[in-house]
């Protein structure tokens, strides 16, 4: 997950109440330094705004540190602290949820949260602009370099829009300069998969196209990345743009090119960097294999093998496609035809999954399946049964919050109070809204003709009142149920 590296950077530059100097910090790559800055602020900020604020950064770093469970534990307290708007809490959860279902790897999950955020026109432009890095990053790890080249054009848009505004979206140069290495990246990592000597791995060539460089030449292509290369000024944003120059002379077998990319390897691990030295690690083994340095390629994947053997899906993908070249390099073509081939079904698995965790950038719309399972995400673990209970037992109009919390054995109190920190909704609202969610399904479906079969649906999913049915579905939907069957 090379994006981790610009994760803590992108949510500092889109928090509203970040602490003096944390963004400064981050630029300058002083990452160790920053952790502990961020942890003294939520200790002592006494304001509730720059506390949740502070929290949630701190949640963010350890997130990026792989320290998984302080970080959701953050994130609740977080929210907790929220005290402006219950719609505030429901952002803050979303954007959360998001965040830590990408770095479990639950793509799904992760692109309908930024979704959401990114079509909720109501928020700033910096929130609008972290969703779309959001989705942009679960792109990348899909494979789809072209859909997040779209987004990148889109967030470098929003920057161009705001140009003198630093109400709207401060910090702008340093947007522009992440906008500007985020650019040269994904060039990079389409260039570096789409060598001769990596045709075969299928799960990237499944995804890459010659679309980015249809519209100009390569030299034009290459000279214009240059010049927004040559304009990075910021210390962590040029320190893996000189990495990346690093990555493309290993590939191209220039003489001393690795040195340059080890220091950065042994930079990551220095800063504790837990995803992201991962990360380099494969780019290396790959630009190493680009050309035929099987034997450096060796070395970067000896410490993580004994992790991505027990791993599944897309955390062993690509570490399976380096050892099997390896080991077809260094002659040991039965060994290396067995891994390729759990590669290959691992690739075809990850290739399934995928198709439904784009289906909401596809759309470009909230949809109600894929929903599900983020508004469940953002809860604590102990009332994500509760919350499948619920949605369970939508079709029942005697279903209770009585009953729900009864199920998992708490009080309604405290069932009210965990959805309401988590989800900024209490569970009748959840049931209200996940009950429209499902009438509004079938409204759009082809089953459904006339008032009487609307009140069908309606019944189907536990609403039995018809006002109760107009007033809800209008105040979520802003139209009456007959407005959706007329489409």
């Amino acid at each position: 997950m090379f994006f981790s590296l610009y994760f803590p950077l992108v949510s500092t530059l889109a928090c509203n109440g970040a602490p003096p100097g944390q963004l400064e910090m981050l630029s300058e790559g002083k990452i160790a330094e920053a952790v502990l800055y961020t942890n003294r602020c939520a200790e002592h900020r006494d304001d509730e705004d720059g506390a949740s604020s502070c929290m949630q950064l701190q949640a963010d770093l350890q997130t990026m540190l792989g320290i998984d469970v302080d970080a959701e534990d953050s994130y609740r307290e977080a929210q907790k602290m929220i005290r402006t708007s219950r719609r505030d809490v429901r952002v803050a959860s979303c954007r959360n949820a998001g965040w830590q279902a990408l770095f479990r790897h639950r793509f799904g999950t992760a692109m309908s949260c930024f979704m959401r955020i990114v079509d909720d026109p109501q928020l700033a432009h910096r929130q609008l602009m972290e969703g779309r890095f959001g989705a942009l990053c679960v792109l990348l790890e899909l494979g789809q370099l072209k859909e997040a080249g779209d987004l990148l054009d889109e967030l470098e848009a929003m920057v161009a829009a705001d140009a003198g505004d630093s109400e709207a979206l401060p910090d702008q140069p340093v947007w522009r300069e992440l906008i500007d290495t985020l650019r040269y990246d994904l060039a990079t990592q389409n260039d570096l998969r789409t060598a001769a000597q990596l045709a075969d791995h299928v799960y990237w060539q499944s995804g890459i196209t010659t679309a980015m460089t249809l519209q100009e030449s390569s030299h034009a292509r290459d000279d214009r990345l240059a010049r927004g290369a040559a304009r990075v000024q910021s210390p962590l944003l040029r320190a893996r743009i000189d990495y990346l120059d690093s990555l493309r002379r290993v590939a191209a077998g220039q003489p001393g090119a690795a040195d340059a990319a080890v220091a950065h390897l042994n930079w990551s691990i220095a800063s504790g960097l837990y995803a992201y030295q991962y990360a380099v690690r494969l780019e290396i083994a790959l630009a190493s294999l680009a050309c035929g340095a099987s034997q450096l390629a060796e070395t970067m994947l000896a410490p993580i093998s004994a992790e991505r053997r027990a791993a599944q899906g897309h955390r062993q993908l690509e570490y399976l496609y380096c050892l099997a070249k390896t080991r077809a390099a260094q002659g040991r073509d039965q060994e290396s035809t067995q891994i390729y081939s759990r590669y290959a079904l691992a690739a075809m698995q990850c290739l399934r999954e995928a198709s439904a965790a784009l289906a909401p950038f596809a759309h470009r719309a909230r949809r109600v399946n894929e929903q599900l399972d983020d508004v469940g995400a953002r809860l604590p673990a102990k009332y994500r049964r509760a919350y499948r209970y619920l949605v369970d037992n939508l079709e029942r109009s005697d279903l209770s919050v009585r009953e729900v919390a009864a199920e998992i054995g708490v009080t309604e109190r405290a069932l009210q109070s965990a959805f309401k920190n988590s989800l900024g909704s209490t569970p009748t609202e959840i049931i209200r809204q996940k009950r429209m969610d499902r009438i509004r399904a079938e409204l759009q479906g082809d089953s459904v003709h006339g008032e009487r079969s609307v009140l069908c649906a309606a019944t189907r999913w536990g609403v039995q009142n018809r006002s109760t049915l107009v007033n809800g579905y209008r105040r979520q939907f802003n139209e009456a149920p007959s407005d959706t069957l007329k489409r």
